[in-house]
């Protein structure tokens, strides 16, 4: 008869870390013939669960990682507990010898993501975000030896060993998946999978089977075919494990759809239904020798499946798990104030710190209920529980319908005199500033409008989602900060009721006025309130001392002849003139210049310095561009040395300062954001200079018509940027760059872009968090307001 999840229940459930558990695995064996469980959180502990009767004690916790636990693996020949951390080493631990590593393995440059044995005795192999592999052997005496396999162009995210073919297996965010040999060489590719693999398994007769975020599980022949693929996950598939007490086919995967699932891989069936969680994330699975199935979930839980009944747990403990995932699936769809349940964040959202005093968090709790706090004095604090009304038809409720949809408020918004009123939709408990953030994004309207037409909602509705206040702490707006109208509430800041025009102050329509002269927009509303996002001020690089460039130049000019493009004295001061702060449009000396930037490239990064300060010129620039089509000449340089990098990507951020430069280089985006994008390394000047170049472009995309393909492509750079640049000057514009994004029409692809991203994530987290130092703190509370809009 097949295995079926269908015949397993909770067994049990493990509580202690106090942050999600990012990881499960199974260790020893005891006398008694149970099997310890070991568990790794985003917390940075370890812990090691021992068997006792049918539930687990912990028993160690251990503390060595400065960062959270990734990965843990258990080598079973050494008795060695492995655990890979965000801090970029493995601690390897003697069980039942020590609290202490006894061994920690360094060299990976970020996180290591997963860890696994290698062919050889006392010898295991590991996947980083640095793009790498590690194969490494420890010597009887500790000394560490190591190869690494590099060829992925993104994190790797997954590693196997095939030990009948003495070969390895690698897999990661570039969806790639290869094979190497002994040695380190690569042997094979295979592709498939339309995004990031997380996680691979080797079974028998040399077959692979791998998962990842396109929800896929792929199952690959010896040939490197993909002869089945596995469909029923929802969303990314985090970790897969196989349960050999059931059969050496059948395996176990978990992931963002909050499930559990099994397969026979041969057949391509799922066995059973799948096994919801109370939690967003099933982050981790691992089997015991007795066929028990092990969870590790983002609410910070390790939970035991059984299919033996006498393992299985009580009655009462099953029934609260069972409310717990009725109430996950409730969840789902339910919604208060416009907002879905499961897209506000758990209690761990209360472990980071706010913004600023006054900032609120609406937090979803296992029960069901969701509780608003405020951050003050340092902390945040209760301010009570949040509830929404509830509707009922167009006509008991007395809702409007739009677009297919009913509200409690349609309002019209008349933006000139050639347009028709814009709909400004807007129902009770929806959160103004959301409502307004949605207005502007899909009328492509200027951001600088979100708190007016905020505060506009704000004074001509009332607002049926209620905080019900167990203090008489204001309530505070959590995009602001500052306070807002409260059903049942006295606000002496709101000013006159009446239906008043968001933009202007005057009278509008609203759902029951006539149609009468409506507003209009005033183009000059200036946006105030205290926020990071967007910022409107282009960075440029201003810093030259015209000597030296001289100087520099003089030299190069004299190691070429006439034929190889030397020029005379004056035709270098004329160059070099250009470098002011506010230069004469002189042909001449832009005619010199396209002379010198046909010197040999090893030469030409002074010419290029001068082509940066020029270009600030919206005039220079148009009779460059016009006259000697300059960009395509400079822009091959971005493949160049690191100077002429260096000053190429610097033209293009001063470039983009004006309307002229901001036309010429979108017409050429593609090609000019592949050449920026396929920088992947570089000096802490270069680092700044490709994020301030991402951050321009995102200023202009805030300031004008937004353009969907390039918000993408910009998202994809600074993702890219954040695997490489460690800069804390180039980290702040990034993270700029990505709040400019979120505030424009394409807010919700950048934020989903970012978010599916873990080690950026992750990244951001641990930007945020660190105090940075007075000259940095801007980094600290720029990375919190990002973190917050996500």
């Amino acid at each position: 008869m097949e295995p079926s999840l269908d015949n397993y229940k909770l067994s049990c459930e493990l509580l202690g870390h106090s942050m999600d558990v990012r990881a499960v695995a199974a260790g020893a064996v005891t006398p008694l013939g149970g099997q310890v469980i070991l568990s790794g959180s985003r917390d940075k502990s370890t812990k090691l669960w021992k068997p006792s009767g049918n539930e687990y004690i912990e028993s160690v916790t251990l503390q060595d990682h400065k960062n959270f636990i990734s990965f843990i693996y258990y080598l079973a020949k050494e008795q060695w507990i492995c655990t890979a951390s965000n801090d970029a080493t493995i601690c390897i631990y003697k069980e039942d010898e020590s609290l202490i590593p006894l061994l920690t393995l360094k060299g990976h440059e970020s996180t290591v993501c997963t860890v696994a044995g290698a062919l050889k005795p006392r010898s295991l192999i590991s996947g980083s975000w640095d793009k790498t592999a590690r194969v490494w052997t420890i010597g009887e005496t500790g000394e560490v030896t190591f190869i690494t396999l590099q060829g992925h162009e993104a994190a790797v995210w997954a590693v196997a060993t095939l030990y009948d073919q003495s070969k390895y297996v690698t897999a990661g965010a570039d969806k790639c998946i290869y094979y190497w040999n002994e040695s380190g060489d690569k042997l094979r590719l295979l592709k498939g999978h339309t995004d990031c693999v997380r996680s691979l398994i080797s079974l028998p007769a040399n077959s692979l089977l791998s998962c990842g975020n396109d929800a896929v599980l792929r199952f690959w022949n010896e040939d490197g075919e993909c002869v089945r693929q596995l469909n029923g996950h929802t969303n990314y598939i985090y970790a897969m494990a196989t349960n050999e007490a059931l059969g050496e086919h059948i395996v176990v995967s978990c992931g963002e759809d909050s499930t559990l699932r099994m397969w026979n891989v041969i057949t391509g069936k799922e066995l059973g239904a799948p096994i919801l969680h109370p939690a967003i994330s099933v982050w981790s699975v691992t089997c015991l020798q007795n066929g028990d199935i092990v969870t590790g979930c983002s609410d910070g839980i390790v939970r035991v499946f059984s299919q033996d009944p006498a393992r299985q747990a009580n009655k009462i403990l099953r029934q609260a798990f069972d409310l717990a995932v009725a109430t996950r699936k409730s969840e789902m769809n339910e919604e208060i104030g416009g907002i879905k349940k499961t897209d506000l964040p758990g209690p761990e959202a209360l472990l980071s710190n706010g913004t600023r005093d006054g900032q609120t968090k609406m937090v979803r709790y296992p029960d069901g209920s969701v509780k608003c706090y405020s951050w003050e004095l340092g902390k945040w604090n209760l301010v009570g529980d949040v509830t929404g009304a509830t509707g009922g038809t167009q006509t008991s409720s007395g809702k409007k319908l739009h677009e297919g949809k009913e509200y409690d408020y349609v309002f019209s918004v008349d933006i000139s005199d050639t347009e028709p009123p814009i709909k400004l939709p807007y129902n009770r408990g929806e959160d103004p500033w959301q409502a307004a953030q949605s207005f502007i994004h899909k009328n492509n309207l200027p951001q600088a409008y979100l708190d007016q037409v905020a505060n506009f909602i704000v004074k001509n509705s009332e607002n049926s989602t209620v905080v019900t206040q167990q203090t008489s702490t204001g309530y505070q707006d959590p995009f602001t900060g500052g306070s807002r109208y409260v059903p049942g509430s006295s606000n002496t800041n709101l000013g006159g009721g009446g239906n008043m025009d968001p933009f202007t102050g005057a009278s509008s329509y609203s759902t029951t006025s006539s149609s009468s002269a409506q507003p209009k927009i005033d183009v000059n509303f200036v946006r105030s309130g205290d926020k990071h996002f967007p910022v409107t001020s282009y960075r440029t690089f201003d810093t030259c001392d015209a000597n030296k460039v001289l100087e520099k130049m003089r030299e190069f000019n004299n190691k070429l002849t006439l034929a190889e493009g030397k020029v005379g004295e004056e035709l270098l001061l004329a160059v070099v003139k250009l470098a002011d702060q506010s230069p004469e449009l002189d042909l001449t000396s832009l005619d010199a210049l396209m002379l010198l930037l046909k010197w040999p490239a090893g030469m030409l990064f002074p010419v290029i310095d001068v082509v940066r300060l020029a270009v600030r010129n919206e005039a220079i620039f148009s009779a460059l561009n016009t006259s000697h089509n300059f960009l395509n000449t400079v822009l091959p340089h971005l493949s160049g040395s690191a100077a002429n990098q260096l000053m190429v990507v610097r033209c293009l951020a001063n470039a983009l300062t004006h309307q002229s430069g901001r036309q010429q280089i979108e017409t050429l985006f593609p090609k000019i954001i592949e050449l920026v994008g396929g920088i992947r390394a570089g000096s802490p000047n270069l680092q700044i200079a490709v994020s301030t170049f991402y951050l321009n472009v995102t200023i202009a995309q805030t300031m004008g018509r937004t353009n969907p393909d390039i918000c993408h492509a910009v998202t994809t750079g600074v993702v890219e940027l954040f695997k490489w640049a460690k800069d804390l000057e180039s980290c702040y514009r990034s993270v700029v760059a990505i709040g400019n994004l979120t505030t424009t029409s394409c807010g919700q692809e950048t934020i989903a872009q970012v978010v599916s991203v873990d080690y950026v994530m992750d990244k951001l987290r641990e930007l945020t968090n660190t105090p940075q130092g007075e000259n940095f703190s801007k980094l600290n509370s720029a990375g919190q307001a990002l973190l917050a809009a996500f």
